[in-house]
């Protein structure tokens, strides 16, 4: 699927609310800060979701849109930080916001997105009880990115971490903001109950499906297309599904060449391409695709029965085999 000709007109409905929503402030180091990720393109998934949302119960996408924004600056105030913590120098293609303007001022300038985010909300045009309910959907689920981010570095420590204890981080810290901002639409447009409640499990199967598959891309993508640099994950010491299947899977030999990568800044092209092909070896990259095409299949399956069929319900289901399909 190509997003940008398939949802063009959203993507710059969006574009330009959030370029008008991140003008430029003073002081202008801290603003071009804060805007340098934002503005430097993405897919723009989590507002779609939240307007293909409401539509698909029966609202209008726009408006919807600023819980959309507020989504998407959410998002992006987690990545200045969490490529901070990483030590990454490459995001979508360009320096992260920290090799460019300086960690101090990248700590700001994400601290300034997340106020930004909860200040775009009160340009939703809805009842206050409805307000109050969207506010606290999106302040849980910031909530939980917090949990998993703990959890996942935590996990960097830790010789071995369970596909439970993945599966249950990646819930949080990644599929819960899909989820909110499928909830978020589906209340903006009007939803009943059994409508919210299926489009938000259908946020965090997705959100499960597209944690997972970025994981096999981190392994198996190329840098130009991926937009940061491969095997990333082994060197920060990421305990992937994909790690954590080889590493209750593997022999001593190979969970030896294994450790030896997992963790260590200083890994080389060569090492990180011994240890993608014992994971390859071992399974457990094909174990990691199959569990994410499941999850792709589930996000699909629960919009069943409870949508009416229409464009918007088929545009999500499409979404869900996109994210199991993406280069990037």
């Amino acid at each position: 699927m190509d997003l940008i000709k398939k949802f063009d007109g959203k993507i710059k409905q969006i574009n330009d609310a959030l370029n008008k929503t991140l003008s430029n402030g003073e002081p202008k180091i801290l603003y071009d800060a804060a805007r340098h990720l934002p503005l430097a393109g993405g897919k723009r998934l989590r507002p779609l979701f939240v307007m293909l949302s409401a539509e698909s119960v029966g609202g209008k996408g726009e408006d919807a849109l600023p819980f959309g924004l507020a989504v998407e600056i959410v998002h992006n105030f987690t990545l200045v930080h969490d490529d901070i913590m990483d030590k990454s120098s490459l995001r979508r293609g360009l320096e992260t916001v920290h090799i460019k303007f300086g960690e101090p001022t990248a700590i700001i300038a994400g601290d300034l997105l997340f106020a930004k985010a909860f200040e775009v909300l009160y340009e939703l045009k809805v009842d206050p009880v409805i307000f109050k309910k969207l506010n606290y959907v999106l302040i849980k689920s910031v909530e939980e990115i917090c949990d998993g981010q703990q959890l996942d570095m935590e996990f960097e420590k830790r010789k071995m971490v369970s596909e439970e204890e993945y599966l249950s981080m990646i819930e949080k810290k990644t599929a819960s903001l899909f989820s909110c901002a499928t909830t978020g639409g589906a209340i903006v447009g009007g939803g009943n109950e059994k409508q919210v409640d299926a489009l938000k499990r259908y946020g965090k199967f997705f959100g499960l499906a597209f944690q997972i598959w970025d994981d096999y891309l981190d392994l198996c993508g190329k840098e130009e297309e991926v937009g940061k640099d491969i095997g990333n994950d082994l060197r920060n010491g990421k305990k992937t599904l994909i790690v954590a299947h080889a590493l209750s899977n593997a022999d001593e030999k190979e969970k030896k060449i294994l450790s030896s990568v997992l963790g260590n800044k200083r890994a080389t092209h060569e090492d990180i391409k011994r240890a993608v092909e014992i994971l390859s070896n071992i399974g457990s990259i094909e174990y990691a695709r199959k569990k994410a095409e499941k999850y792709s299949e589930m996000a699909k399956s629960v919009l069943d029965d409870v949508l009416k069929d229409s464009d918007s319900k088929n545009v999500l289901k499409e979404l869900a085999e996109y994210a199991i399909s993406r280069r990037r």
